[in-house]
């Protein structure tokens, strides 16, 4: 991070011509196919179904979280993804993705995008994974340049139909913060704020539903 002149995105830093940049930048990394799912720098862990991808984070994250949330809500969770795992059978991969692309991730400098960091989460995943933390709270304080972002997508490969499926990323999205704010003892502490908005998007998920139910947040 320190050999890249600039700083992190601000809220003040927004304007439609810097998204169109960054859903560029998006573009060009999903357009490096891969051969199957998971992490590269472990070969023999890869495998080429995406539901298998999946399922195994998925359910990592719900055992993360099963001595702390409610049992029933643990059962609704597994029945709402055995109910929708069959849409993870047309995702768009694999290919590399983020899985953590989000404004306090990329470093601008005089208006523009000079480059994006953390890459630690790293994989070779499906597009749809990287759109989930636009829908899930993260870019709240710049809707109105989602449209300017996904044109500059567009200009470099067709937008996937992330819509279908982000409930189900979003749950397990805000399982794996759940989980990680459990497992680090930090969620009625220093992740307080983080533990509580996951949390509510939980609580208030229409499990009959494709589409949650969201609260505010950021």
């Amino acid at each position: 991070m320190e050999y890249i002149e600039g700083h992190l995105i601000q809220d003040s830093d927004w304007t439609n011509k810097l998204a169109i940049q960054i859903g560029s930048a998006l573009a060009c990394l999903h357009n490096n196919e891969t051969w199957a799912y998971g992490d590269l720098t472990k070969p023999e862990s890869l495998v080429e179904n995406p539901e298998l991808y999946f399922k195994d984070k998925f359910e990592e994250e719900l055992s993360e979280c099963t001595r702390h949330l409610p049992l029933e809500l643990i059962e609704q969770c597994k029945q709402y993804y055995n109910n929708h795992k069959a849409l993870l059978a047309k995702v768009d991969g694999p290919c590399m993705i983020h899985r953590d692309f989000r404004p306090g991730n990329m470093i601008i400098k005089e208006g523009k995008l000079e480059g994006i960091i953390d890459w630690a989460g790293g994989r070779s995943g499906f597009a749809e994974q990287d759109f989930c933390l636009i829908e899930h709270f993260k870019w709240s304080i710049a809707p109105e340049y989602t449209k300017s972002l996904l044109k500059g997508y567009a200009s470099l490969r067709p937008i996937p139909n992330y819509q279908r499926i982000m409930p189900l990323l979003q749950l397990g999205r805000a399982l794996a913060v759940i989980g990680y704010t459990v497992a680090s003892k930090t969620w009625n502490n220093s992740n307080a704020s983080l533990y509580k908005v996951n949390r509510e998007y939980l609580d208030n998920f229409d499990f009959s539903s494709c589409n949650p139910i969201l609260t505010g947040g950021k």
